[in-house]
């Protein structure tokens, strides 16, 4: 069935990087060369490297996803990641966005399984891995099949994708999935606070104030936001803020003055400092960057 699933992706990935399908929520990739490390967003998914491999690095851990292992990204998380590829040997795959209320859907007819999903979670980042198990490997065909035709796609892909993330529930560490979904635990708490800054980045960020919708005091609440992104609410806020103004200036050609206060920067040298900094190069050479970016965005 690996071979099966390899081929289908050879197949049906002519470009480098992305390369969308029928289903918005599917994404299969191709990458043909060694990247080095470079920040990133992942937001809520399932990312499966059939051949060659990816690392992702957070501040205190990396985790590394083959043939043998895939990644559950259940919140919003800033990385860094690192491809290893070749020509002769390709990194192929495919990313599942996550759907919090597939899963909370799933959760509930499967009934008091994940009682345990309501426990601290303090050791825990926002990301693990899981392996390769026969029931994935074999959905993962089906889905991929599938989205060959937009029809097969629209009806069949979509109930192959919900079937994965019962798959990936019933996985050894599939509580970790199950608390980030299920809203009463602190760990879903902190993945409905990562969608607000997410959505809102552009707004001054109230700790106090976030940490109250979250039902946490201010200790707690930070104590598990770091817990789940290895980052302070801040920091949190300038990574998600710095990728949005790469996204703008990318896509469209903004100015960094005009980007920098699109994201939420009252000081635009600030910007451009802080920007410098993280990508490793000025806000002036996004467009040169572009083709990169485009080819390497998961």
């Amino acid at each position: 069935m690996h071979d099966t699933l390899l081929q289908a992706l050879d197949e049906m990935t002519p470009l480098e990087g992305r390369n969308p399908t029928h289903l918005d929520s599917v994404v299969l990739f191709r990458f043909e060369s060694y990247a080095s490390r470079e920040p990133f967003i992942y937001d809520q998914c399932l990312c499966m490297a059939v051949q060659g491999s990816k690392t992702i690095h957070l501040p205190e851990r990396s985790f590394t996803y083959d043939s043998s292992h895939f990644l559950v990204v259940p919140t919003i998380l800033p990385i860094e990641r690192e491809i290893f590829a070749s020509a002769d040997t390709p990194l192929l795959g495919l990313t599942i966005s996550i759907d919090h209320t597939v899963a909370q859907e799933i959760i509930e007819q499967m009934g008091e399984e994940f009682s345990e999903s309501d426990a601290p979670l303090a050791s825990q980042p926002g990301a693990y891995l899981e392996p390769f198990s026969d029931d994935i490997i074999e959905s993962s065909v089906r889905l991929v099949k599938s989205l060959q035709d937009k029809e097969e796609a629209a009806i069949l892909g979509r109930q192959i994708v919900r079937e994965i993330h019962y798959r990936v529930l019933r996985s050894r560490q599939g509580h970790i999935l199950a608390s980030a979904a299920r809203g009463e635990s602190a760990y879903a708490r902190i993945a409905t606070t990562l969608r607000t800054i997410h959505e809102n980045y552009a707004e001054t960020l109230d700790v106090p104030q976030l940490a109250e919708a979250a039902n946490m005091s201010v200790r707690s609440f930070h104590d598990h936001f770091k817990a789940v992104t290895q980052h302070t609410p801040v920091q949190y806020l300038k990574r998600i803020r710095l990728e949005k103004a790469r996204q703008f200036m990318a896509a469209q050609g903004l100015q960094a003055g005009v980007t920098a206060h699109m994201v939420g920067y009252e000081s635009s040298s600030q910007f451009s400092r802080e920007f410098k900094r993280h990508f490793g190069y000025p806000p002036s050479e996004t467009r040169a960057n572009d083709i990169l970016y485009a080819a390497a965005e998961l």
